[in-house]
């Protein structure tokens, strides 16, 4: 036979190549009307879904090149899910095509304007009994493209997120932030920064950045700046799961915010301290705080019992009280604060020992130990005799017990100095009627069993 002439291979060639160039682009041109279709909006929706244990619905994509456009991802968590709603307006996906060889849709990078979502308590996976469902397999050509998504950064310009109580209640929330998420590995890295966070009966906390990650079943907050008012300084790490704890401290707090109305005229300063909070499933409810506070550059003035001292004792500094340290540690838990190892000194004047409990409806509890100078008392007669009757570390100390409300509180040392004054005043008069001639003796003890009452007695 006739050997094949070299024309006819380089036809053959170029024929070859001409089916593959054809193909390539027909393939292209089915890839790309595949990615305008609805089918793979909707593999995209199931995909989305899948990771977020929540049924999701992607507007229209429109494509520029490589570029991917929607104007909003709409969801709503199944049971079991964290997830409960979110929405997000004006994504934009820029796509990385070369890893359709490798098997995957890679998206490398994910931009959102607005991003909203509120959350709830988890279930484990094995108590949802309503799980998302695998997709079915694909069919035709279309089982040859990639199944499998790859996603890199998601950028959001503003989030606003709300975290769900057991009882459907918003007890967080953050607000106006902006979030940088990768995954990683099973979980999902969340970096944060600028924005508001508001947690129930608490002041609003300006957000510096924070640090996250998360997984299926629990939130972990690695790391949170945060500043509240003008000088205070709080950091804040922990878990949300089950069994939830967080970790925070804070420095130059000023305490406004944190005492009753009717007692912010009265006590004021700058808080540091520690905290440890504790809540189960069931909630915030049942909910506990134990830590440690120290209060700066302290001021107390126009507290009914010092007024009271002020008047006994004829010293005006009892009326107005800095505060050089006052410390102690807290416990709270059903409502009721309470206090313990509490130290209260201002300087030359007064030092106070004790523990306090402050009850959900605003009742106190005290019991304390309090010193003041031999000085306060050298016009106060029977005082050091009969009530301030133990002498150490330069103070004179008794036992005072505060009760009442914190609108009312009610304490036992002014009616205990007001017997005690009334009984040195008998005391010394009665030493006095005691060198008088018979008759006069007599009328003026007469006169002084008289006085008694009024004294105290």
């Amino acid at each position: 036979m006739p050997r094949p002439s070299r024309l006819f291979w380089w036809l053959s060639l170029g024929g070859l190549a001409v089916v593959l160039i054809v193909a390539l682009v027909a393939g292209a041109a089915w890839v790309r009307s595949f990615l305008r279709s609805e089918d793979f909006r909707r593999l995209v929706d199931d995909k989305t879904g899948a990771a977020l244990r929540s049924e999701t619905t992607y507007s229209p994509f429109r494509w520029e090149g490589s570029s991917v456009f929607s104007d909003s991802l709409q969801g709503t968590g199944l049971e079991g899910s964290p997830v409960k709603t979110f929405r997000a307006d004006q994504l934009r996906a820029e796509v990385n095509w070369r890893a359709i060889f490798d098997g995957a849709w890679r998206v490398d990078e994910i931009s959102v304007g607005y991003f909203e979502g509120t959350f709830r308590q988890p279930v484990r996976v094995a108590d949802s009994p309503t799980a998302p469902q695998p997709t079915a397999s694909p069919s035709g050509l279309r089982k040859y493209l990639p199944q499998r998504f790859e996603l890199g950064t998601l950028q959001v310009a503003q989030a606003r997120l709300g975290f769900l109580d057991s009882k459907d209640q918003e007890f967080l929330s953050v607000r106006d932030s902006t979030l940088k998420l990768r995954p990683d590995g099973a979980s999902w890295v969340i970096d944060g920064q600028r924005g508001t966070l508001l947690v129930r009966d608490l002041p609003p906390l300006a957000i510096d950045s924070f640090r996250s990650r998360l997984q299926r079943e629990a939130f972990f907050l690695t790391d949170a700046q945060l500043r509240l008012g003008e000088t205070g300084k709080v950091t804040a790490s922990g878990e949300f799961a089950g069994n939830s704890q967080m970790e925070v401290e804070w420095q130059q707090v000023d305490i406004a915010p944190f005492v009753p109305v009717d007692w912010r005229s009265h006590v004021s300063g700058f808080l540091s301290g520690t905290s440890v909070i504790k809540w189960p499933a069931s909630g915030m409810a049942a909910a506990t705080a134990t830590g440690k506070f120290e209060l700066k550059e302290g001021l107390i003035q126009g507290v009914p019992v010092f007024e009271q001292i002020a008047t006994f004792t004829g010293a005006p500094q009892f009326r107005r009280m800095p505060l050089q340290q006052m410390t102690g540690d807290y416990t709270w838990a059903g409502g009721t604060l309470t206090l313990t190892n509490v130290v209260a000194e201002s300087k030359g004047l007064l030092r106070v020992e004790g523990n306090c409990v402050i009850t959900e409806d605003g009742r106190l509890q005290s019991n304390l130990r309090v010193g003041v100078t031999p000085q306060t008392l050298q016009w106060l007669p029977g005082s050091r005799e009969r009530v301030f009757t133990v002498a150490e570390n330069g103070y004179l100390w008794t036992n005072v017990r505060v009760g009442g409300t914190l609108q009312n509180p009610e304490e036992d040392l002014s009616a205990r100095l007001a017997v005690a004054m009334g009984d040195e005043v008998i005391k010394q008069g009665t030493q006095v009627i005691e060198q008088l001639p018979g008759g006069v003796k007599d009328g003026a003890k007469k006169a002084l069993d008289l006085l008694s009452p009024l004294l105290g007695r």
